[in-house]
Formats: structure tokens, sequence, C-alpha cells
């Protein structure tokens, strides 16, 4: 390449043939250096490596996934193809959870497992479906209205590791979330959007199990459907779910956007506790101020104080247990202007049936509730919740269920599997630390194993997870013996 492809004409001009060749001999000097370094980076490259992989510990979730029969779970959804179809129903539902499990969110990022050969040689398998045939699948789970299934299918998961673990009571976390969309997806309503204003909206609601996170129900709605909006039903749903797998429970923790009386007197009428966050309304203010005037505040620290009084709220049938919590805010200084040292107060107001715990208790057990706003963020960042991209709502609905089915089979997965603070890690990490660390899948038949970079804690943890696996197969096998 010639000097005088990168100068004007005009400063080629006011160049002597000295000058020139002077210039030239020094870029070319440079460009020889330039390419002498380089060329140790820039390594030549061969497309003929066929044991390679992005995921190299996907065996393990393969292996859990094996473990819990979750092929013999999918196979619930049953749709009328053509008979001589490539792939079953079974093998492209298994390959959109896969991919959903690995981060392949999109339909069109999915196409990276048809290149992954060492993915192949796991699932045995010789070809992957492309993205449009899984994006057709989906499609067809809704003409055929197998929608329905979906669900089933978790709730057969969920009841498969419940009959794993001991009996139990628990404590359900509900609340909902607003999922914005780019375009004219069907259904989508402009409601409250905290980020987008005025931009069309899904609104999503959930159900976890306090704890182990379990994601028991979720619902897909429009998104000018307030929180409360059809809240009765999905409780109900979600109580039935529970219900059938002997699942106890105690209570539930809920924000003030289901402050509703007819959710507490259902509530109340089933046994169930309840810890409900209230609206500060004008009603609210009017019992703080009798609160100061008794003087009834109990001081927690230097900050916060409490007080609790029973009483009923306009149009209600009975008295309920209310807790107020007051925060004393710190005076802030504003330049040179002279600060009076007044007091104020922030106040949260909680309802609850319990009377088991007092004021201070009530409000630390509600505040367990805050995790499920982690728990929303992880299936938004992780699962890719909030990407709504499917022009009807019903293929919404079915990519959003087998998104629950890939967060239910990956939270199983962390608790059964990893240990301490690994089994409390977020899929983001569970990927970027385990599954989706590049490796070579080598040997044949029962010679078959995996070749990772040195890395201490990634050898640990997988070294555990083994262990761990083998005794979660001991407890598989006598589930399956004891409910034969």
């Amino acid at each position: 390449m010639m000097v005088s492809q990168f100068i004007t004409t005009n400063q080629l001009e006011t160049l002597t043939r000295q000058q020139r060749r002077d210039l030239e001999r020094k870029y070319q000097k440079k460009l020889h250096s330039l390419q002498r370094l380089t060329s140790k980076s820039d390594l030549p490259i061969s497309f003929d490596n066929t044991s390679v992989t992005a995921y190299g510990n996907f065996g393990i979730l393969e292996a859990f996934k094996q473990a819990i029969d979750f092929k013999g779970m999918l196979k619930g959804v049953s749709l009328k193809r053509h008979h001589n179809c490539k792939y079953s129903d079974t093998g492209l539902l298994d390959t959109i959870i896969d991919a959903l499990s690995l981060g392949l969110l999109r339909f069109s990022h999915m196409n990276a497992l048809q290149t992954d050969p060492g993915y192949q040689k796991i699932k045995e398998v010789t070809q992957v479906p492309d993205e449009s045939t899984l994006r057709n699948f989906l499609s067809l789970i809704c003409e055929q209205e197998a929608l329905n299934q979906l669900p089933l299918v978790n709730q057969e998961m969920l009841s498969l590791k419940a009959k794993s673990d001991q009996p139990r009571e628990v404590w359900l976390d509900i609340n909902d979330s607003v999922l914005t969309v780019f375009g004219k997806q069907e259904g989508s309503k402009v409601g409250y959007n905290p980020r987008y204003h005025g931009r069309p909206s899904y609104k999503v609601k959930v159900a976890f199990i306090s704890g182990t996170c379990e994601l028991v129900n979720a619902g897909l709605y429009s998104g000018n459907v307030a929180s409360n909006g059809q809240f009765m039903e999905f409780l109900k749903e979600t109580l039935e779910i529970l219900a059938a797998q002997n699942i106890l429970v105690k209570g539930i923790r809920i924000d003030k956007g289901f402050f509703d009386e007819d959710n507490f007197a259902y509530l109340e009428e089933q046994g169930i506790e309840y810890i409900c966050k209230a609206k500060l309304t004008s009603n609210m203010r009017k019992v703080i101020k009798y609160l100061d005037d008794q003087n009834q505040w109990q001081s927690l620290s230097n900050h916060y104080a409490a007080a609790e009084i029973t009483i009923p709220l306009p149009k209600w049938s009975k008295a309920r247990r209310f807790v107020f919590i007051r925060e004393t805010q710190e005076p802030k200084a504003c330049g040179d202007q002279l600060n009076f040292d007044l007091k104020t107060f922030d106040y949260q107001v909680i309802i609850t049936s319990s009377d088991e715990h007092n004021p201070e208790e009530v409000w630390h057990e509600y505040n367990k509730r805050c995790n499920i706003e982690n728990k929303i963020d992880e299936l938004k960042v992780g699962l890719g919740f909030e990407k709504m991209s499917q022009a009807e709502m019903d293929r919404n609905k079915a990519f959003m269920w087998l998104k629950v089915l890939s967060y239910n089979l990956l939270n199983w997965f962390r608790l059964a599997l990893l240990d301490g603070k690994d089994s409390r890690a977020e899929v983001p990490t569970i990927r970027r630390k385990i599954l989706n660390v590049p490796g070579n899948i080598v040997g044949n038949n029962r010679y078959r194993h995996i070749k990772l970079a040195p890395n201490p804690w990634l050898q640990k943890a997988l070294k555990n997870a083994k262990e761990k696996l083998q005794e979660f197969l001991c407890i598989q096998a006598w589930v399956a013996v004891s409910s034969g």
C-alpha cells in the first residue's frame, strides 16, 4: 500500500520526490513492525474442532434433568403434528429450555446451539433445530390451545421437588411488575409505568415460596390491570397448586397494591396469616396523630419507634391489627441557612392477622418480602422475562411459561447441587461461573470427559456438585420407589 493513498493530491504536490521516498520508507518500516507485533496474536484459524463447546459444564445440568426425568414431564405437552416431523414435541421444548437455561434468551440467539459440537455430544444428537423451527413450534402451542399444558409441567416439577423435600409449611411472597413493550404487542395497554411513562406494557404477577424461591405461579395481564386486579383468582389458583402438593401455606406477604378487605377476609377464612403494607391514607394519618397524642410509640433504636392498634377502617366489617413504624429523619444542612433541628418522621403501616409477633417482629417479618424484588430482577435479567417480543399475547404467555420452567429447573439445580452461598447465586452468576465455561468434550462412550482450563474454585465446586448429584440420585430413586 503506497503512501499516496493516504494523502490528498494537494499534499502530494507539495512534497519533493526525496520527501516522498523518505515518507514511504518510514511507512514501510512501521507497517512491518506492526505486522510482526500483531502476528503473535493474530493466529491462523481452522474450523475443524468437533469437541469444543461454549458450555463446558452443561453436562451436569443435563444429568440433573435426567435424574428428575425432565423430558418425561415435557411429554405432558402434546400437539397434533405431521407424523414424519423431524423433531418431536418433547425435543423442541427441551431445546428451548436448554437455550433459556444457558442464557440464549432470543430465538435468533438459539441458533448458537447449532454450531456447538460439544453441546450436541452431551445431548447425543447430530442436529439442533434452527430458530425458525422453534419459533413456529411456539406458535403451534397457542394455535392448538396447548398453552394450559405448560403450567401443568411446572406443577409436576414442583410436586416432585416437594416429594424430595421434608413436609413443610411455607410463607408465600406475591408481587407484580411492569413489563414495558416497544412494539404493538396484542394485549399491551398503557397503565402505571414508573420508568417509561405513557408506554404500553404488560403486567406480570408472580408467587414465590419464601426461602427456597420456587416460582409457584405466574400470570400475564394487560398493562392497565391494577395490582389488585384479578388478584383473588390468581391467589386461589396459587393456593390450589400448593394444596395439591401437600404444602401447607402458613401465611403470605403482599405489598400495598393488594391492600383490600376482601383479600384479608378470604385469607382469614382459609386460616392463612397475612402481612401487608398499607397505604398512608388520610385515615392512617389520623391514627398516627392519635398515637402521637396518646404517646403510644415504643422506641426500637435511636431512629425507629413502633406502635400498634386494632381498629376497623371505614366500611370494614371488623377491626384488624395495624403496626406503625416511625423513622426519625436527620435534619439536612442547607448551606448558610439556619437549622432549627426540627424533627421530621417517615412512617410505614403494616396490617397483619398474626398475634404471635410483637410490632418489631412484624416489621422484620414483612421486610423478608423484599427478596421477591431481587427474584423479579433475576427473572428479568437472567431469563429475559421483560422481553415480551412476540406479537400475540398468547405467544408471550407461552414463552413466559417456558422461562418459568427454566427458572425452576435452575433453582432446583442450585439448591440441590451447589454449596453455601453458591446455592443462593442468581442465574446469571451460575452461568458465568459454572455452566458457560468453554471446554472440550473428548473421548467416546463411557470414556467421554470434559477438559477445562485450570480453575481451582470451579474444580472444587464441580467436585462437590458431583458428590451431591450422587446423593440426589439416591433421593430420586427412593421417591420413585415409594411413589410407585
